[in-house]
């Protein structure tokens, strides 16, 4: 079983989210740089085909310079990472019911893009070495040594979302299946990467989390009645109920951060109640709304989700 990872990652911790000292005795996790001659190479070019125009795509593959000193510190940080990573893939796969990613996992390592990280079929990660130093700074950095760690997690959560999902024969029909679905991935990754000062703390949640969960589950709130109330969206429509619900901020995230926080609070350090909330699939979110939405919020909610409707 092989993964790329393409970006520079550091998994010290994965703050709050269970024990990640597993071992995992079969795999390996190695890295590919994307970057060859000083130019990008053809698989980076290939796992990033579908996140770029072909106008922008052709821009990048015409684009040549070297790697900076800070994008091949990078690159080392995260080759530094491979055997811990590897240590932490069991326990990361706990809430999937018997996941398939193949043994070998690929980090690869690109360059010149926007997007910090992401995965990219079933057995990559990848990582923009220009994205990660513009966003997070310097490697050296203390805090980067944690949050390169998170990311990987992130990530890998991902292609185990994405195996599920193929094992499951999923498919998302409606447009509310696909907000429903990205407000469940991005959630239970967002699970994975977010730092220990957001987590709930036996079972409670700090301060900074309920206040940025009052901003947001009203935010929650009407994205999801409307699209349940509506008889018809534009793509205007759309677009407005996508803003911002895995992008942006930590605190602005109004689907991926909300639903973390409850995946959090629902996991209480054992990571295989998760497992109820991923086979859940798109259900999950509306069950969790109204287990925990309050007050006002959950009134609407339940007004046009009522808890004797089938979704």
């Amino acid at each position: 079983m092989m993964i790329f990872l393409l970006v520079t990652l550091n998994l010290n911790i994965v703050s709050g989210q269970g024990n990640y000292s597993s071992n995992h005795s079969s795999g390996i996790v190695i890295v590919k740089v994307g970057v060859i001659n000083e130019q990008i190479s053809k698989d980076w070019k290939n796992a990033i085909e579908s996140r770029m125009t072909p106008k922008e795509l052709d821009s990048m593959s015409s684009l040549k310079r070297p790697l900076t000193n800070e994008e091949n510190s990078w690159i080392k940080l995260i080759k530094s990472k491979t055997n811990r990573w590897n240590l932490f893939r069991d326990s990361l796969a706990t809430p999937f019911s018997r996941p398939r990613v193949t043994d070998t996992v690929c980090v690869l390592l690109g360059a010149f893009g926007v997007d910090d990280a992401f995965t990219y079929k079933y057995n990559t990660v990848c990582f923009d070495l220009t994205a990660l130093q513009r966003v997070y700074g310097n490697s050296y950095l203390p805090e980067n040594q944690d949050k390169i760690d998170r990311i990987f997690a992130h990530e890998f959560t991902h292609l185990l979302h994405k195996d599920w999902v193929s094992r499951n024969k999923f498919l998302l029909k409606t447009f509310k299946d696909s907000v429903l679905w990205e407000c469940l991935y991005e959630g239970i990754g967002m699970y994975r990467s977010l730092p220990k000062k957001w987590l709930p703390q036996n079972g409670v949640l700090p301060e900074i989390s309920k206040n940025a969960l009052d901003e947001l589950c009203p935010i929650f709130v009407d994205r999801l009645t409307t699209i349940e109330s509506s008889g018809g969206l534009s793509e205007a429509d759309k677009n407005r109920i996508r803003a911002n619900l895995s992008r942006g901020t930590v605190s602005k995230k109004w689907g991926a951060f909300t639903v973390a926080m409850w995946l959090a609070l629902e996991a209480n350090g054992d990571d295989r109640k998760l497992t109820y909330w991923i086979n859940g699939n798109v259900n999950s979110i509306i069950i969790l709304a109204r287990k925990y939405l309050t007050g006002s919020n959950k009134e609407k909610f339940e007004k046009i989700f009522p808890s004797d409707v089938k979704h």
